[in-house]
């Protein structure tokens, strides 16, 4: 197992919101800050809880953790994520959490840290607006909820560079290639190679069937990594 004290000595010293879960989602460690995230007085209340143990709103999506937690064990893998809901007082907030799988000195998995950020602003509560108008399409995976989106290109399940997910982020929401190639600061010939490999890793033979089998495989609810840069949420707008 991993070094109780060790552990404790990390989660107090991050400049973030951070617990610690063992392998059954059950919390054993996390510091004053994560407390108020869950809606909980005391880092100690935290303690021996798993998600369907916490307040109301955290509750709800309990499944949905659980599911996310196994992914990480079992891919050994970070997750990272982006949480747009309202509080218990129905105020707008906006975390993004990494869920990272630790090792103990065998290699085995003993749990998964959970760090949180919070990035509530204008930018994110726009971006929150225009995503929630998307509908659901999980491809009947429980990873992610109506306010809760992946990150990254590890959750696109092929194989494609970050600046094609960029390009495929906006392919998604109907923009235009020349509007694509303006907020990317790259040409429109290039954003034209990268469609085209889009199609070709895809399997498809038009854009419009890749927005499709790609909305079918829910991907319209992972984010690229570079989700928040103001000029990209500046431009969801932009037709």
């Amino acid at each position: 197992m991993i070094d109780a004290l060790i552990l404790k000595n990390l989660i107090d010293n991050l400049p973030c919101s951070s617990a610690y879960k063992d392998v059954n989602s059950i919390f054993t460690y996390a510091n004053a800050e994560y407390a108020k995230i869950v809606e909980l007085k005391h880092p100690f209340d935290v303690i021996g809880r798993t998600a369907y143990d916490m307040p109301a709103r955290s509750s709800e999506c309990a499944a949905l953790v659980h599911e996310q937690d196994n992914k990480v064990i079992k891919s050994r893998k970070p997750l990272s994520l982006l949480g747009i809901h309202p509080d218990a007082q129905g105020k707008f907030k906006a975390y993004k959490f990494r869920k990272t799988p630790l090792q103990n000195q065998r290699g085995d998995i003993d749990g998964i840290l959970v760090t949180g950020e919070d990035v509530t602003s204008e930018a994110t509560f726009k971006l929150g607006s225009f995503l929630q108008k998307i509908p659901i399409a999980t491809n009947g995976k429980l990873l992610l909820d109506n306010g809760t989106y992946l990150i990254g290109t590890d959750h696109i399940g092929v194989d494609i560079s970050k600046r094609e997910h960029e390009v495929l982020f906006y392919s998604l929401r109907v923009k235009r290639t020349k509007i694509i190639a303006n907020l990317l600061d790259i040409t429109p010939r290039t954003v034209f190679k990268h469609m085209t490999a889009l199609r070709e890793k895809f399997e498809v033979s038009t854009t419009a069937e890749l927005r499709d089998k790609a909305t079918e495989m829910g991907l319209i609810h992972v984010l690229p990594q570079g989700i928040f840069d103001p000029k990209l949420v500046a431009s969801l707008n932009v037709e």
